[in-house]
């Protein structure tokens, strides 16, 4: 999974972080990756969804993470709920997942290097450049 954002800023705010931990099966690794890439165009459409990226585990060989941005949780059970993505949790969980976990979480608060409007005032006076 590419990250499906426009811009990667924080300029849109996400509300709710879903982390969804994988290992697939190695016999189930190349479907469980094609489904979610037949996923992208109607996650993309999906009311309130910001972005989301896949990443390796540098210490679990094996394990994916996938972490998606949504502007509130509401949004994160439509997405959840959607028929297709309903389809391929099943085949996940059946088949081609040795194991998994999932994390819904509400964001405190979202900057970057640049965007610091959200930047706790600690890290603003730790971190002021000269």
């Amino acid at each position: 999974m590419k990250d499906t954002s426009p811009d990667n800023t924080a300029a849109k705010s996400a509300g709710t972080v879903v982390i969804f931990e994988v290992t697939p099966r190695r016999e189930g690794l190349n479907e469980y990756l094609e489904l979610g890439a037949a996923l992208q165009s109607e996650l993309r459409k999906t009311p309130g969804f910001i972005r989301a990226e896949r990443f390796s585990s540098l210490s679990e060989e094996g394990k994916l993470l996938s972490v998606s941005f949504w502007e509130n949780e509401k949004a994160a059970a439509a997405w959840r709920n959607r028929p297709a993505h309903r389809n391929c949790q099943k085949k996940g969980g059946e088949t081609l997942f040795e194991r998994y976990s999932i994390t819904v979480a509400s964001v405190v608060r979202g900057y970057t290097r640049d965007e610091r409007a959200q930047a706790p005032q600690d890290s603003e006076k730790a971190l002021r450049r000269k």
